[in-house]
C-alpha cells in the first residue's frame, strides 16, 4: 500500500462548532457514538453527541471525546482545510479494508441491529495514519458491503 499525505487538526468546542467541519469529510456521511452504556452507528450527522464518537466520509474523520468544558476533537482530511493550522510533524496514511464482525455473533452484544445500508454484516475501508512513522490512529473512511467476519 502506497502512503499519502494526511492533514490533522486540533479543535474544541460545543458539537454544533465541530459539526461545521463536516463538509470537509465528504459524502456519504457516517457516525458513531458511544458512552459507558451505549455504541451506536449509523448513517449521515448523529442526532445525539455521547462521551465520544466520530463521523466520518470518503475525504476524512472527525473525531471527538467529551471534557469537562465542552469537546475536543481530531480532524483528520486528505485535502488542507482553509482556516485551520495543521498539528506538527509528518502525517500520512495508507488505506485498508477490515472486516466487521458479524451481527450474528452470539458472542457481540451490539446496541444495534445492522450496520447502515449494510445489514448485519460487512467491512469498512480505513486509513492507517502515520505520525513521523508511527502508526498511531485507524480513521474510517466508509462501509462497504460485503462478508463481515468471526473471530
Amino acid at each position: 500500500m502506497e502512503r499519502r499525505p494526511i492533514f490533522v487538526y486540533s479543535l474544541s468546542g460545543p458539537p454544533a462548532d465541530l459539526q461545521s467541519q463536516a463538509a470537509a469529510l465528504g459524502q456519504p456521511l457516517y457516525h458513531w457514538v458511544a458512552d459507558a452504556v451505549v455504541f451506536h452507528i449509523g448513517e449521515g450527522v448523529p442526532q445525539e453527541w455521547r462521551e465520544t464518537g466520530a463521523i466520518f466520509g470518503p475525504c476524512g474523520e472527525l473525531r471527538w471525546w467529551r471534557e469537562e468544558s465542552g469537546y475536543r476533537a481530531l480532524l483528520f482530511t486528505e485535502m488542507p482545510v482553509s482556516g485551520l493550522t495543521p498539528l506538527p510533524g509528518k502525517w500520512e496514511g495508507e488505506e485498508h479494508t477490515f472486516f466487521l464482525q458479524s451481527l450474528d455473533d452470539r458472542r457481540l452484544h451490539a446496541s444495534f441491529s445492522v450496520y447502515p445500508r449494510m445489514g448485519r454484516e460487512g467491512r469498512w475501508k480505513g486509513i492507517v495514519l502515520y505520525r513521523d512513522g508511527v502508526a498511531i490512529f485507524l480513521s474510517p473512511r466508509a462501509l462497504v458491503p460485503g462478508k463481515g467476519g468471526n473471530l
